[in-house]
């Protein structure tokens, strides 16, 4: 491999490598198709798997063999109009429900521990080391891939070199790149010590059986307790899950994967409180979309839900507390980049950060009403503010500039 190679290799994450070239072969093997192709042949082979690949598959392999093109230097026939008037059809005639990996809960994460330290102890008093070292292993990686909400493939690039403990307050783990790193600037995951479902104390006693100063952090151990010197891969992960769930004795275990770790930390965080800022800012989300598909919604029929209705204070002992303020939100949106499209950001805006605050449209071109309650002042300073934050990034998300000015009817308190 000559040395351009070996950097455009490590310009592409594997993953991504890897399933682009399963479907360059899916087309040219199973479909029989050669490439460089046409538009006519591309819909063709939409038409042909339409019924039996998700729509998110189509998709996937289409943006594989567009790669696939430029990287060959022929011109790109996936963006043609009758490729992407063929797939919208598909969608309309076929709609997929988007899956989710079901979010691990807070008590299914501890009867996944305390199955994984009954193991670990039986392990201990028999003296089976290879299964203690499992035990104590996956204790490590379900409770430092909930409390930071990894995916997959960043618990598997942990490096021991890279963790720093702190007396009294946790520890650091250091990620040279992640997926929403593009730049590979590396970035600080700080985990706190708990007193219970500890990662920094599983992390502790996992390192202390492994006994090595550096390398990949999570390894493979075989049967007679030898360990891999790789890390192990990030698609075996969710088997992995899947097995403890099952040993656990936790139903639907086919149900779960390893973004359920990340689910569950958001359904945790979120039902505690945090703030949408700040729930971004620890997982690593940029975008608000992103972030909302992590998001159960609360069920209003559920049981819990009546109950804490019910023991809510009267309504009007609510509205004494609680203040409504009127405000006028305008909003400028303008594409800084030809692939900006300032149409879809806006309906992103409507959609995920102005319609929980009763959005109505104003009087004046781009302009809305919204209603927000606060206590006080300094609430409905922390509201508007985490209001502007999700619509500066939802505007970057789709490549424009945007001008924000939202104002109180009421007092004439402005901000932007």
């Amino acid at each position: 491999m000559s040395k351009v190679d070996r950097y455009l290799q490590a310009a592409t994450r594997e993953h991504t490598r890897r399933s682009y070239q399963s479907a360059v072969e899916h087309f040219e093997v199973a479909w029989g198709g050669v490439l460089p192709t046409t538009a006519t042949e591309l819909a063709r082979y939409l038409a042909h798997y339409a019924d039996t690949l998700a729509i998110t598959t189509l998709k996937q392999r289409l943006a594989a063999l567009s790669s696939w093109h430029q990287a060959q230097g022929f011109a790109d026939p996936t963006k043609a109009p009758l490729v992407r008037q063929v797939l919208k059809g598909i969608r309309e005639l076929h709609p997929d429900k988007a899956k989710q990996a079901k979010p691990l809960q807070l008590n299914v994460l501890e009867q996944i521990i305390g199955y994984l330290d009954q193991q670990a102890l039986q392990a201990q008093q028999t003296e089976n080391y290879a299964k203690h070292l499992r035990a104590v292993r996956d204790k490590a990686l379900v409770l430092m891939g909930f409390w930071r909400a990894f995916r997959s493939d960043e618990l598997s690039r942990l490096h021991i070199e890279h963790l720093e403990f702190v007396p009294n307050e946790g520890m650091i783990a250091y990620l040279p790149r992640s997926k929403t790193d593009r730049t590979n600037q590396g970035q600080a995951f700080r985990l706190p010590e708990l007193q219970r479902l500890c990662p920094v104390d599983a992390c502790r006693q996992y390192l202390v059986l492994l006994q090595q100063a550096a390398g990949p952090l999570f390894r493979a151990v075989n049967r007679w307790g030898m360990v891999s010197e790789s890390s192990l891969r990030a698609d075996s992960i969710i088997p992995l899950l899947r097995h403890l769930l099952q040993q656990a004795q936790v139903g639907d275990a086919a149900l779960y994967s390893s973004h359920s770790l990340r689910r569950g930390f958001a359904n945790w965080a979120n039902q505690q409180g945090w703030s949408l800022k700040q729930l971004m800012e620890h997982v690593g989300w940029r975008d608000v979309k992103s972030a909302m598909r992590y998001l159960e919604s609360n069920d209003p029929f559920s049981q819990q839900a009546i109950d804490q209705a019910l023991a809510l204070p009267a309504p009007s002992q609510v509205q004494n507390q609680l203040k409504t303020h009127v405000l006028e939100l305008r909003l400028h949106l303008q594409p800084y980049h030809q692939r900006g499209r300032s149409s879809a950001a806006r309906q992103h805006i409507e959609r995920y950060c102005l319609k929980p605050y009763a959005m109505s449209k104003g009087s004046q071109q781009e302009s809305y009403l919204l209603t927000m309650q606060a206590r006080d002042h300094e609430e409905l300073d922390g509201i508007v503010d985490d209001l502007l934050l999700q619509l500066h990034d939802a505007a970057r998300a789709h490549q424009c500039m945007v001008e924000i000015t939202l104002k109180e009817q009421a007092t004439g308190q402005q901000w932007d």
